[in-house]
């Protein structure tokens, strides 16, 4: 897999391609990095042009100069970046926060986009966003006793156990095997990556999680809905509600290596089928 850096206005954007064909896009999830997505990738590798950006703020990307309040702050240095590296009307993947911006992105240029693919996208109602913004996200600002360290070791915890990780009730616990210290350790890496601005792309991900803006895509859209998701009660509200025909649903086993395998073939089928009505 190939990677390099690009100046996007000024900001410095890190990025992975491997394979050949037509372009997908793949955004990941806060605060993670296109790490994550990198096996997914190669499973795509063998029919795609497979980019994976960095997200500004996360992993080698330089977070942009403001502060970011709603996902519509970074969609045009998105689409630069797009331009810049001679794709065009990419297939676009987003898991949670990628997701998110998968969406938006395909709002503000819906010609632009060939298909889009939604992992983990969810619905919540204001009540719901408000008490996640109010208590889902840590500060990371350095404590000089190390303090802020502990408290995201066990937040990184408890989220891969609880959601939302702050109320740690049998009912909002969707894992019972307490996850490895190596697996912990990895995502506390990338949180202190990000730094004290890892919140902002997050947060404005989680207000983004709307059925209205689903309901509102004109592209074809797939919705996967992972059955070990920590968002699965979420993303079943989300699909409660009336969607277009240009929607449809496609179920991922909980098993990871199951899950991203039926993601590819999915993928690779839909993109046939376009392809085949050109």
């Amino acid at each position: 897999m190939d990677s390099k850096f690009i100046n996007i206005q000024g900001v410095n954007l890190f990025y992975r391609t491997t394979g050949n064909g037509s372009p997908i896009v793949l955004l990941h999830a806060s605060p993670r990095s296109g790490k994550m997505l990198e096996g997914f990738g190669k499973l795509l590798a063998n029919n795609f042009k497979v980019i994976i950006p960095d997200l500004p703020g996360y992993g080698f990307s330089e977070s942009i100069p403001e502060r970011i309040n709603t996902l519509y702050d970074v969609v045009p240095l998105l689409r630069h970046f797009f331009g810049q590296i001679g794709v065009e009307k990419p297939s676009i993947y987003g898991t949670a926060t990628g997701a998110q911006l998968g969406i938006a992105y395909s709002l503000s240029y819906p010609t632009e986009v060939q298909m889009l693919y939604l992992d983990n996208p969810a619905h919540f109602s204001e009540k719901e966003y408000l008490n996640i913004a109010e208590h889902y996200f840590l500060d990371l600002t350095p404590t000089p006793n190390g303090e802020h360290l502990i408290k995201l070791w066990n937040h990184v915890r408890d989220s891969m156990m609880y959601f939302p990780w702050y109320e740690k009730t049998p009912k909002n616990q969707f894992n019972t095997i307490e996850p490895s210290a190596t697996i912990i350790s990895e995502i506390v890496r990338e949180y202190l990556i990000a730094g004290v601005r890892y919140d902002e792309l997050y947060r404005a991900a989680f207000l983004h999680e709307r059925a209205e803006k689903v309901q509102a895509l004109t592209i074809p859209t797939t919705i996967f809905k992972w059955e070990g998701s920590i968002l699965l009660k979420y993303i079943d509200k989300l699909l409660s509600f009336d969607l277009p025909e240009n929607i449809h649903t496609v179920e991922t086993p909980k098993d990871m290596t199951e899950r991203y395998q039926k993601m590819a073939v999915t993928i690779i089928q839909s993109s046939s089928n376009i392809l085949n009505q050109v």
